[in-house]
């Protein structure tokens, strides 16, 4: 898929903090929001990211705009919801990381620091107490366990 104008789509169901199931018109698709990396449902704080985004998309007509397929054929997709891009909405809530590998844009490098800043979300205890999904995505079992037990609160 090449960069295209924004088209709308029903969500028709939420996978995690950023994996999304579309339909636009007939065609139904697996979506993974660009510029940011949410907490896997195992990890810590993975249940209460897809919660909000649950809460805020789920069957709900978003804009969306694709731009390619990642290796797992996902669509890489920007998501508007009410005019407000939902990577901003979810990293300003403090449910997900500004994906820093991926895109610099300082205004969700902003949004981040802000929330952690505020201690939203994942970041509650502090930014010492988290585990980036990339890096909980490497670790084996042991790992998982010495690295990224989170806040306890």
């Amino acid at each position: 898929m090449s960069v295209c104008a924004q088209s709308t789509a029903r969500v028709v169901r939420v996978k995690d903090g950023d994996t999304y199931v579309l339909a636009d018109g007939s065609n139904t698709f697996t979506a993974r929001l660009l510029k940011i990396d949410a907490p896997e449902l195992k990890q810590k704080s993975g249940m209460e990211a897809y919660r909000f985004v649950n809460g805020t998309i789920a069957g709900k007509m978003v804009g969306y705009t694709g731009t390619a397929k990642d290796r797992y054929g996902r669509t890489l997709v920007s998501i508007t919801i009410n005019g407000l891009r939902l990577d901003s909405l979810i990293i300003r809530n403090g449910w997900a990381w500004h994906y820093l590998n991926y895109d610099n844009e300082t205004m969700l490098d902003n949004a981040m620091q802000q929330a952690i800043s505020d201690s939203l979300g994942l970041w509650a205890c502090g930014n010492a107490s988290v585990c980036p999904p990339w890096l909980y995505r490497g670790y084996n079992a042991k790992n998982k366990i010495r690295y990224c037990k989170g806040c306890s609160l």
